[in-house]
C-alpha cells in the first residue's frame, strides 16, 4: 500500500514540473528561424519633430522664363520669388497634405499639392499667363480718316489693317510693358508702350504722314499736262503709266459726253488708243488743270475738284483750207491711289462740258 501512494506521488510531481511555461500567463513566442523580420518606422501626419525645406523655381509656362516677384504662400508663411524665379522655406513639418499657392500679378493663380517626407523637396511650378485683347483703328493724323494696308507688330503677332483701319489682336499674355508697333507707307511709324492688365484694352493711334499729297497731286498733273502737250508719241507708255489697271470713267451722261470729244479714255484699255489717236490727229493741243483743290483721303488715296481747259489746233490740209481751232472747259473729278510709289489715276467723272 505504502509503495502504491509513494508511485503515485512520484507520477504527480512528474506532471507538475512537466507542466510549467504551458499556462496563459507564461506564452513565449517563437520565431522561425528561416523567416526575416523587417521594421519601417514611419512618422505620422502631423508630426512636427521632423522638419524639411522646400524650395523651386517659378517660371512662365509659354517661354519657360523665371518670373521674379510672385508670391509663394505655404502654411500661412509667403516669399517672393528673385529675379532668377527662386523660392525657398525652410522648417517645414513633414505632411502628406501641404499645399503650395503660387500667384503673380499677371498670371493665373496655382496651387501645388504635394508631400514632405524628406529633408529637402525641390518643387518647380509654371504659371501660365493671363491673356487680354488690344484693338483699335489706325488714322491718318491730319485727315482723321482710317489707313488701311497699315502694318502692326505686337510681340510676335502681325497683321494689316483692312479698308476701315481697324486691327484686332487676342490671346496677348498681361504685362506692363507692351509694345505695339505700326508701320504704314508714306507715314511716319509709330510705337506706343502700354500696360495690359484688363481683359481688353483699346488703343487707336494716328500716324503723321511723311509725303504730302496737296503738293504731289498739283506736280502729278503738272506732268500729265506737259507730257499730252509733247504730242510725242515715243512719251505714249510714260503717259499709260499715269493711269491704273483698275481705272474706269463714270458713265454718266455729261462723263460720256465729254468722252465723245476723244481726249478722255473710258477705261484703261483705252488709254493707248485714245492718246495715240489725239497725237495723230493734232498739231497743237494744251492740256491745262487749273483751280486744283485736293481732298486728302490718307498718303495713298486723295480727289481733285478741277477744271480742265482743252485747246486744240488741228492743221490745214486737203479738205481743210485753213487750221481748225477748237476749246473745251470742263469741270471734273479725278481721283486718285498710290500704287507702290507712283499716283495713279483711278476714277474721272465730269460734271460740266462746255464748247467754245
Amino acid at each position: 500500500m505504502k509503495l502504491q501512494i509513494n508511485l503515485c506521488f512520484f507520477l504527480l510531481l512528474i506532471w507538475t514540473i512537466t507542466g510549467l511555461g504551458c499556462g496563459e500567463d507564461s506564452a513565449v513566442t517563437s520565431v522561425d528561424p528561416g523567416e526575416e523580420s523587417e521594421q519601417t518606422v514611419g512618422v505620422e501626419e502631423g508630426d512636427s519633430s521632423q522638419l524639411g525645406m522646400v524650395s523651386g523655381i517659378i517660371t512662365n509656362i509659354r517661354t519657360g522664363e523665371p518670373i521674379p516677384g510672385v508670391i509663394v504662400s505655404l502654411l500661412g508663411h509667403s516669399v517672393e520669388t528673385d529675379v532668377e524665379g527662386k523660392y525657398v522655406f525652410t522648417e517645414i513639418r513633414y505632411s502628406d497634405s501641404h499645399s503650395l499657392m503660387v500667384m503673380g500679378l499677371d498670371y493665373q493663380p496655382k496651387m501645388k499639392k504635394f508631400k514632405l517626407r524628406a529633408e529637402q523637396v525641390q518643387l518647380n511650378v509654371s504659371l501660365s499667363p493671363k491673356l487680354g485683347a488690344v484693338s483699335g483703328t489706325i488714322t491718318d493724323g491730319t485727315t482723321g480718316n482710317p489707313i488701311p494696308g497699315a502694318t502692326i507688330t505686337l510681340l510676335d503677332q502681325m497683321q494689316t489693317t483692312e479698308i476701315d483701319g481697324r486691327y484686332n489682336f487676342t490671346g496677348v499674355p498681361y504685362s506692363q510693358a507692351v509694345s505695339l508697333m505700326v508701320i504704314a507707307a508714306d507715314y511716319q511709324s509709330k510705337t506706343e508702350n502700354f500696360e495690359l492688365r484688363t481683359g481688353r484694352v483699346g488703343l487707336s493711334i494716328q500716324l503723321m504722314p511723311a509725303t504730302n499729297p496737296e503738293t504731289e497731286i498739283p506736280q502729278f498733273l503738272e506732268r500729265f499736262s506737259a507730257l499730252i502737250e509733247s504730242l510725242d508719241i515715243g512719251k505714249l507708255e510714260t503717259i499709260q503709266e499715269l493711269f491704273s489697271k483698275t481705272y474706269v470713267a463714270a458713265d454718266d451722261p455729261i462723263t460720256l459726253l465729254g468722252l465723245a470729244t476723244g481726249v478722255i479714255p473710258a477705261m484703261f484699255d483705252d488709254v493707248n488708243p485714245t492718246i495715240t489717236k489725239v497725237f495723230g490727229k493734232y498739231d497743237a493741243l494744251q492740256f491745262q488743270f487749273n483751280k486744283i483743290r485736293v481732298e486728302v483721303t490718307n498718303t495713298r488715296q486723295a480727289s481733285a475738284r478741277l477744271t480742265l481747259h482743252i485747246m486744240s489746233e488741228e492743221g490745214a490740209g486737203p479738205d481743210k483750207p485753213r487750221a481748225e481751232k477748237r476749246e473745251i472747259i470742263v469741270d471734273c473729278q479725278i481721283n486718285f491711289r498710290k500704287e507702290d510709289t507712283l499716283w495713279k489715276i483711278v476714277f474721272w467723272q465730269l460734271f460740266n462740258v462746255e464748247f467754245l
